[in-house]
């Protein structure tokens, strides 16, 4: 009777979810106060050749901005000799001209300027008086400072509205992204900003999505040299989004020639692929759909088979009772050298209540299939912050890196993890 005993309990040991995956480890670099060195982190991170990391803020910095809540900033977190990390704001947006709510991830060109954008602010009275979005530089000068100059400020149309897809740059210099819209007057474009002589940018825009042929573009990757990527949040043929391709134009002067490969079709298939796609070195994309599948997204993978793709369910979240592998994957992913994809979602997992704070998790090919690892799962609040909405990023080592918001009713401001698989 004891024998059996002491194997049910082992059973059951072995059922229950854990916060940390066996040889996972998690570490928090910088906890966010929501004051002056921002709150609620709004994009993946990037790091530089020494390791710094950065990212952005959607509130914070100039307090006496944005109704005392500051209308967020770009910050860089430098590892100490100890270990420890410490954050210096590079810029606190001002609202208006100046744009605010920055979103999208940063980029780096040669020079070491960074990139970004925000999804509101800017010199347009078309998206009232919130301003259309705008994309900016930041220059680094002596002594830790930086210079933001305004690249350009979206008019809604034709140009577009609230760009929050991460740049792109190209090998000529030229910056690739898209805006979300504002699906009243437009439904997103796809977007290039050439430089031109005199520090000056010229927009060109792509393509304009009319509802029909997506709504809601995320942002692009290239397919070869000059074939742009991407996917929609919705529209479509079925309404719950879109994989497309940007083709540019066989003479100059012409327009770009946009290719719907695959309408999703939501419902136990899944749909509404937000964190836009990676490929892989033979052309397969794969993303992620907030919904569909147990009604709590997916990860999925399009092959291409002749002038059609092909969708399959590589994993369905909320396989596990109470969502504890995770649920609602806003997030793209990101793949590292044996093919095994990482990623992140919102809600599930073992911490805070129903429906839980969100995981980190890794799927690694098997001949089985594909098998679904929790890295960790998410506490909530100060702790270790909740709501994972950002693409990971991988340092040299193969450590990854993010950040966290806060889950209702607990407090906190977000924070940037690390975790060393």
């Amino acid at each position: 009777m004891q024998a059996l005993f002491s194997a049910l309990l082992i059973a059951v040991i072995a059922l229950l979810p854990s916060s940390l995956a066996a040889g996972a480890k998690e570490k928090i670099l910088y906890r966010f106060t929501g004051g002056t060195d921002g709150g609620v982190p709004s994009s993946g991170l990037i790091m530089d050749a020494a390791g710094n990391l950065y990212g952005t803020t959607r509130s914070g910095g100039d307090l006496s901005e944005c109704s005392n809540f500051g209308c967020g900033t770009v910050f860089k977190l430098t590892r100490l000799r100890n270990g420890n990390w410490k954050e210096q704001v590079l810029y606190a947006f001002q609202a208006g001209i100046d744009g605010y709510d920055p979103a999208g991830n940063l980029v780096f060109d040669a020079g070491g300027n960074l990139y970004g954008t925000t999804s509101w602010g800017g010199n347009s009275a078309n998206c009232s008086a919130f301003g259309c979005g705008t994309v900016f530089e930041l220059s680094p000068g002596s002594k830790g400072t930086w210079t933001k100059t305004v690249l350009h400020d979206f008019q809604n149309s034709p140009d577009g509205a609230d760009p929050e897809g991460d740049l792109l740059f190209d090998a000529a210099g030229n910056l690739y992204c898209a805006t979300l819209g504002d699906t009243i007057r437009d439904y997103g474009t796809v977007f290039e900003l050439s430089p031109v002589r005199g520090g000056k940018w010229r927009v060109t825009v792509l393509h304009n999505f009319l509802g029909s042929d997506g709504v809601g573009p995320s942002g692009v990757i290239f397919n070869g040299v000059d074939n742009l990527l991407g996917t929609t949040a919705g529209g479509g043929r079925s309404y719950y989004g879109t994989s497309y391709r940007l083709s540019p134009p066989k003479q100059k002067g012409g327009k770009w020639i946009e290719t719907d490969l695959y309408d999703f079709r939501g419902y136990g298939n899944g749909g509404t692929p937000a964190g836009g796609v990676i490929r892989d070195s033979r052309g397969n994309l794969y993303g992620t759909g907030v919904f569909g599948g147990n009604n709590f997204g997916i990860v999925f993978k399009l092959t291409p088979s002749g002038t059609k793709w092909k969708e399959k369910m590589i994993y369905n979240f909320c396989s596990r009772n109470n969502c504890v592998d995770g649920a609602s994957p806003l997030a793209g992913l990101v793949m590292d050298g044996n093919g095994s994809l990482y990623g992140t979602t919102s809600s599930g997992g073992t911490g805070c209540s129903s429906p839980g704070c969100g995981v980190v998790y890794k799927l690694a090919r098997t001949r089985s299939g594909w098998k679904e690892t929790v890295l960790y799962s998410f506490r909530g609040g100060s702790s270790d912050g909740a709501g994972p909405q950002e693409r990971l990023m991988f340092d040299r080592m193969g450590n990854l890196y993010g950040t966290a918001n806060v889950q209702q009713g607990y407090q906190g401001a977000g924070v940037v993890f690390e975790i060393t698989p």
